[in-house]
């Protein structure tokens, strides 16, 4: 048996719940034979220093960030009265964040890498590893998940008045981590941090070419205002927001197809009916689906069948260039006439009172298609940013546990 039959033959055991040849499952987890396994209280120690009155950076953490600074992430400091009693964190330590969400549901656990010393909120559980293991290591087995499991079983999930989660420092402290060798710890985290260079340099690659797009946006629609003529949304379209419903869970369970169902920003479900069969423009209505960096609302083309809740008002270009109505409207700063008090709300009224450069058709086509050709590319590198994402995430399941081995893996292929 070659290889890859043999790493296929060992994930198919390990899903029908069989423990392989050369593995054991203890705890919950099945990993080699040669790895041990011990409580977390075993392998670090506590940092427990006080802020006291050292003038440090205080620092938060962000779900799938990490480590952010309280006043860039709050717009102040929280830390106030309770300063000196944060926690002092250096480099190389670790840090959990008690707080849920969606992607961390049981809390979070990041490591301090680009920062030599600062202060954390004293409900984290801050620690450092010993020596003999690597920090990246377990860094990777960290953002994995991987404590998800037992984490669960002790948190108790009733109300807490500051939004952590109910979980003993104790309970925490006596997850059990799987140790592996320490030249395959080196040997793991090489190659996730490979996997996490290529990501970084995708997503700097995908930044550029978004600046780019808004960049040529400007060139060939707005930097035109003096010799285009400037018209109003209601003078060049229908608005067919009549038309629009929508569904519940249960209706939209009931009637499952391939059918595009959309929201204010994006697809929300798929479904087998359909009340639309055109091109169409679609903008966001309330605040909640509002771009704050490029100060517009989401615009998305949609073409073929489709079905548009209440959420999104529904655009028609009367001379059927939507796609030009939509790169148009993609970048367009409507923040400062919107309606509604905290929430802000394009209503119907100020939709139609919003002006755009508004070309003879062959050049709304021109620009059209020009645009359109950059917004593929920028299309095709997202795809595959995620796909190498979903890549990752899958080959750190199989690596961190030991499931496929180092030796079996190339991490350039």
């Amino acid at each position: 048996m070659n290889k890859k039959a043999e790493i296929k033959n060992r994930i198919d055991l390990i899903n029908r719940g069989e423990v392989p040849e050369g593995y054991k499952n203890e705890h919950g987890y099945t990993i080699p034979k040669d790895w041990q396994e011990l409580p977390l209280i075993d392998m670090c120690t506590k940092r427990q220093e006080k802020a006291g009155c050292k003038k440090l950076e205080t620092l938060s953490i962000s779900a799938g960030i990490g480590f952010v600074n309280q006043a860039e992430k709050f717009g102040r400091e929280l830390s106030g009265e309770q300063y000196k009693n944060y926690t002092v964190i250096r480099a190389g330590d670790f840090s959990y964040n008690k707080g849920n969400s969606k992607k961390y549901p049981q809390g979070c656990i990041y490591l301090l890498k680009d920062r030599k010393i600062a202060a954390v909120p004293n409900v984290f559980n801050t620690f450092r590893l010993e020596d003999s293991y690597n920090a990246k290591y377990y860094m990777h087995l960290f953002s994995s998940g991987y404590l998800n499991k037992q984490l669960f079983k002790w948190i108790n999930f009733g109300v807490r008045n500051d939004g952590l989660l109910n979980l003993y420092d104790e309970d925490f402290y006596k997850s059990i981590l799987p140790i592996p060798p320490k030249q395959e710890q080196e040997k793991i985290a090489k190659i996730l941090n490979y996997c996490d260079k290529v990501i970084e340099l995708k997503q700097k690659l995908l930044e550029e070419k978004n600046k780019e797009f808004i960049i040529a946006i400007n060139k060939l629609i707005y930097k035109n205002n003096l010799k285009y003529p400037i018209k109003k949304i209601e003078e060049v379209c229908e608005i067919l927001d009549n038309k629009r419903i929508p569904l519940n869970d249960e209706e939209r369970l009931n009637i499952k197809g391939s059918i595009p169902y959309y929201g204010a920003n994006g697809v929300l479900d798929f479904i087998n009916k359909y009340i639309f069969d055109e091109e169409l423009v679609l903008l966001a209505e309330d605040g909640g689906h509002f771009d704050e960096y490029y100060k517009r609302p989401i615009a998305q083309f949609v073409k073929g069948k489709s079905w548009i809740n209440n959420h999104a008002h529904i655009l028609k270009a009367k001379n059927k260039e939507n796609l030009y109505l939509y790169f148009s409207l993609v970048h367009k700063n409507i923040l400062s006439i919107l309606n509604g008090a905290g929430r802000a709300k394009l209503n119907q009224a100020d939709l139609k009172k919003i002006k755009i450069p508004y070309p003879e058709d062959k050049k709304q086509n021109e620009i059209a298609r020009i645009l359109s050709m950059k917004e593929k590319h920028i299309k095709l590198l997202e795809q595959e940013l995620e796909q190498y994402k979903q890549f990752k995430k899958s080959l750190s399941q199989l690596l961190l546990t030991g499931i496929v081995r180092t030796v079996e893996v190339d991490c350039e292929n």
